[in-house]
């Protein structure tokens, strides 16, 4: 009876040694799991201090959407050792309309000419076109698609008052434009010289309407996008856009969710609710607005 007892007690010390032991591996793992929350919520935060950190959600922009009438591309640049180039430009145009080209024009006269009244600022291109010795009209009442312009200028200009191509895309059919809507659209190019050697690029667009309004175009950034030149046929020597458009996180819904301030339009509505900064570039996100 005695050996019997003993046995029994030994069974018991194994059975709860084994409980011992299943209990220690479940606090460990409380423990780890709490230190692992508590190493989250700091983020490497070096030192205590008294500053609390309120996270704002970005909010969202709405935008009215405006279908633009005209557009265009920047193609091949040439020059010469006599200080000249030749540059190429694509027009699409959806309306008849007047593609006109100022070279050398003073950056203080854009500014004038693109806060004029409609009906003022088409008079200056209709009757007053002495005013710019270097603007010329390139095309009339013509609508086309990738049309190319050949455009020259000198080299050597010193262009810090003067921009050195301003593009004029003005809408023609007067009779058929209503308020509010989109009549001209003018581009800021720059052109390489023997002060600055960067390529030819467009500076900024602007979008004026009928009842006044300046907007000012800014490009929206697609990293899945690639640029590619064909400079083989003069005719297909603009610039395409290729490539996937579906969110950079999860690939498989369309990137709609254009982020602010960085611009980069690389989100799709699941994925944008989970970040706080661009995956792209890592930009803090202020503000958002869907495409």
């Amino acid at each position: 009876m005695q050996m019997l007892h003993i046995a029994s007690q030994l069974t018991y010390l194994a059975v709860a040694a084994n409980f011992g032991s299943i209990f220690t591996v479940l606090l460990c793992c409380a423990a780890i799991i709490l230190f692992i929350r508590q190493f989250r919520l700091y983020e490497f935060e070096p030192t205590l201090s008294s500053v609390v950190q309120v996270k704002q959600p970005a909010h969202e922009q709405l935008l009215t959407k405006v279908n633009l009438p005209f557009s265009l591309e920047i193609g091949k640049l040439d020059s010469n050792d006599s200080g000249i180039y030749h540059l190429t430009l694509y027009s699409t145009s959806y309306f008849p309309c007047l593609f006109v080209v100022c070279r050398e024009m003073p950056s203080d006269k854009v500014k004038n000419l693109i806060n004029e009244p409609w009906q003022k600022f088409l008079e200056v291109f209709r009757s007053e076109m002495k005013m710019f010795p270097n603007l010329q009209i390139y095309a009339e009442e013509e609508i086309h698609q990738l049309k190319p312009f050949s455009v020259t200028g000198a080299l050597d200009c010193m262009p810090r008052t003067t921009y050195a191509l301003v593009i004029f895309h003005i809408r023609t059919d007067v009779e058929y434009i209503t308020d509010e809507d989109p009549v001209a659209v003018i581009t800021l190019i720059h052109t390489p010289d023997r002060y600055c050697n960067a390529p030819a690029t467009f500076l900024c667009q602007y979008l004026k309407c009928s009842d006044g309004r300046v907007l000012n175009l800014k490009p929206l950034y697609s990293p899945e996008k690639t640029r590619i030149t064909h400079k083989e046929d003069l005719k297909q020597s603009h610039l395409i856009n290729q490539g996937n458009t579906n969110c950079v996180i999860c690939w498989n819904f369309p990137a709609n969710h254009v982020l602010l301030p960085c611009r980069h339009a690389c989100l799709c509505v699941n994925c944008f609710k989970r970040v706080e900064n661009c995956p792209v570039c890592r930009t803090r996100v202020i503000s958002f607005f869907t495409v």
